[in-house]
């Protein structure tokens, strides 16, 4: 923090680039402030160091409260004697009416210096040292909140997705359970040290009187103990109503954001469909309406329990103590009130857990939820990846001339399954191209992308949904040369080191006895580098969208001209695209539409580029099905040095109207002829005769596009050429 205004050689930072060099360590030095609190032994600072202030300034305030609660008393006492004599008399004719009336004014004219010289001074020093106070468990209370919303949030990828399948409560929640513990135990300790002066004035005075101790306080001990069980079954219903009202409100949260978002699509469901989403939105608000009058009048049942039994059972008592110690001289008139919170802060104190029922029963029901949503975290942890290989270094060089071997997948024994979907892979092999995987809704083509993804060799492996089951083929192997190539690849395949491989799949033999009757799962990738564009997008809210594609913080971190060079960038790769639509020409500025289609167009880059640095709400609730599949196509593809050695496009190019999707299939062809591309693909299916047979076979065509066609049929994947 210190050195956030210095330069890396030490000199003071004076200029526009150092401005903008000091933001980027000042956002740095905030994102640190999240995970400080689970480092080893820096939480226990924290907590040292929040006691050492609170501690000092709570009993200094302590004190300075003893010494203006009497200063109080002393003033309140005058006006209850102004009626009494100097003998204690009660004052009855006109001389004793001109002195009231000068013991009047005498008071009146004490207010004042009471006012400016007591209670001005004691307001300022409580302010002052108690918003210190405040200020130190602020930074720590906000500590710990960023610590459970971001830290412990994005600590691990699964973390977020594991939240969103387990519960329909938000991150917010989770924190504000946190801050409810921290701001609980903190406000018990808190009230406790405050209390502790005025607590230590009685001791003395008590081992006087031991009698006072076994007459009246075993009294107040019991009474007060009565009314805490009685707080504490209240509290407990009341924090359960608190609980069912809080995951019903979530819910009704989830539903209503969800139909709210597919307004449109619930118009078009069908005539019923309205009625329905009324009727569902109705008994989830009425199930709310009814568990909120519960705890409300169970509330007002305590509130109002509470209060009169310390107004006029627990103060009397205190009142009958104060009593006896006046009567036998221990205490004066002025140190009633000050008497009177001592009492009842030493009670308060002997009896901190049942007075403190209610809180402590609403800090463990926010505990448990805690709990819960650690155990979901803990548990997404554990990953659940498939044991996948990567070809041996040597095996990237053939033998003639050291050209790089095209990339290749090899999938052997797989047979996976989802809801009523079930696919076996026997054996499969994709040299580099592009691949149309095709097969009826529902055949298991995604699922096929969401193995790939899972495997453990890839860079950033996404584990396999708990709905997909993998295993292996139990038939035998049927031809001799499958044994031989899995002998053959059993002696090339380098094992990935994976932490926690949850996939449950047949042992793997050390070698494969010829023997053997059972295959075993083995799939090759050919690189590391595996990407996904899947159907349907997620693009951030209130975002920029130069900021999203780069996926960090362009305009904040970059100075002017690499920024302006990053979104020059990206306008020109989506402008290729066709984007957006060229403006309305004169026929005199136009000589051809092939002239005027071949290079871009300044006004429409500029425009673009005007797009990616303006911050809204949802930039891609404003953009077409098509241009949605080109930012991404742009984004996680062509803005890349070279093509990924795996791409997964499912159903991309589906909204993309038939220029387009030329443009973007001469784009990948070109981009990623090194790679295999595996394109979910639904259209343009025709029929070719089969050479040996004459009979007409479904084909998909090349288009100048596909090398070879993946086809789901019979629940069998197979490999066939394009028409």
């Amino acid at each position: 923090l210190v050195r956030m205004d210095l330069k890396d050689d030490g000199k003071k930072k004076k200029d526009s680039k150092d401005s903008d060099a000091m933001l980027t360590k000042s956002r740095k030095f905030q994102r640190s402030a999240a995970p400080f609190i689970w480092e080893p032994g820096l939480l226990q600072h924290q907590v040292s160091r929040l006691f050492f202030i609170t501690f000092h300034i709570q009993c200094g305030i302590g004190y300075l409260g003893i010494d203006f609660l009497k200063a109080e008393q002393e003033r309140r006492n005058q006006l209850v004697r102004m009626d009494l004599k100097d003998d204690g008399k009660k004052k009855k004719d006109s001389k004793d009416s001109d002195a009231m009336l000068t013991k009047s004014r005498k008071f009146q004219r004490s207010a004042a210096p009471f006012i400016f010289f007591v209670a001005v001074p004691y307001m300022i020093k409580i302010i002052t040292f108690g918003n210190m106070n405040a200020f130190a468990f602020a930074c720590f209370n906000n500590d710990v909140h960023r610590a459970v919303r971001l830290h412990d949030l994005f600590d691990h990828e699964n973390n977020l997705v594991a939240l969103a399948s387990h519960s329909a409560k938000s991150p917010a929640d989770y924190a504000g359970y946190m801050t409810v513990v921290v701001s609980t135990t903190y406000d018990l300790f808190n009230r406790k040290l405050f209390s502790l002066p005025k607590v230590m004035l009685l001791p003395m005075i008590m081992m006087k009187q031991p009698k006072l101790l076994a007459q009246i306080f075993p009294i107040i001990f019991l009474t007060d103990w009565m009314k805490g069980r009685a707080v504490a079954y209240m509290t407990k219903r009341i924090e359960q109503l608190e609980k069912e009202t809080q995951k019903i409100t979530a819910m009704r949260s989830k539903v209503e954001s969800f139909d709210i978002k597919n307004a449109e699509l619930l118009q078009r469901a069908g005539a019923g469909a309205t009625d329905f989403t009324r009727r569902r939105w109705e008994e989830l608000t009425e199930q709310i309406q009814v568990k909120n009058i519960a705890k409300d009048l169970t509330a007002r049942t305590k509130g109002f329990f509470a209060w009169i039994e310390r107004n006029f059972v627990f103060s009397v008592l205190i009142d009958c103590a104060l009593a006896h110690l006046i009567a036998v001289g221990k205490l004066v008139s002025a140190d009633i009130f000050v008497f009177s919170r001592a009492i009842e802060d030493a009670v308060d104190t002997v009896l901190m857990k049942s007075r403190s029922e209610a809180e402590l029963a609403r800090m463990m029901t926010q505990i448990d939820n805690l709990k819960d949503i650690a155990s979901v975290w803990e548990n997404a942890k554990s990953r659940n990846l498939i044991n996948c290989n990567l070809p041996p270094e040597r095996s990237l060089l053939t033998a003639e001339g050291g050209e790089p071997e095209r990339s290749m997948v090899v999938i052997r024994n797989l047979l996976y399954s989802r809801g009523t979907a079930m696919v076996r892979v026997d054996h499969l092999e994709l040299k580099a191209g592009i691949y149309a995987l095709t097969g009826g809704n529902g055949s298991g083509k995604s699922t096929l992308f969401r193995v790939i993804m899972s495997c453990s060799s890839n860079a950033r492996g996404i584990d396999l949904s708990q709905s997909i089951s993998l295993s292996t083929p139990l038939e035998p192997f049927v031809e001799e040369d499958d044994i031989e190539r899995e002998q053959s690849c059993e002696s090339s395949e380098v094992e990935s080191e994976v932490a926690s491989v949850v996939v449950e799949v047949a042992e793997e033999p050390s070698a494969v006895d010829p023997e053997e009757t059972h295959p075993r799962l083995s799939i090759t990738m050919p690189s590391s580098d595996v990407v996904e564009i899947s159907q349907t997008f997620y693009w951030p809210l209130y975002t920029k969208p130069i900021d999203w594609i780069y996926q960090e913080y362009v305009t904040d971190t970059c100075d002017e001209a690499e920024m302006q060079s990053r979104v020059r960038r990206v306008a020109e790769e989506l402008d290729a695209l066709e984007f957006a639509q060229a403006p309305i020409e004169s026929e005199q500025n136009v000589t051809s539409l092939e002239e005027s289609t071949m290079a871009p167009s300044a006004d429409i880059v500029s425009g673009i580029m005007d797009q990616l640095v303006e911050e809204k709400e949802d930039w891609f609730n404003d953009l077409s099905g098509g241009q949605r599949s080109k930012v991404e196509l742009v984004r996680k593809v062509f803005l890349h040095e070279q093509c990924p050695g795996v791409l997964l496009i499912d159903e991309t190019m589906a909204p993309l109207d038939p220029k387009s999707k030329a443009l973007v299939m001469a784009k990948i062809k070109a981009f990623c002829a090194g790679s295999v591309v595996i394109v979910i693909y639904h259209t343009d299916v025709g029929r070719e005769t089969d050479g040996e047979g004459g009979e007409a076979v479904e084909c998909v065509p090349s288009n100048d596009f596909f090398d070879g066609n993946l086809h789901v049929e019979n629940k069998i994947l197979h490999l066939r050429p394009v028409c």
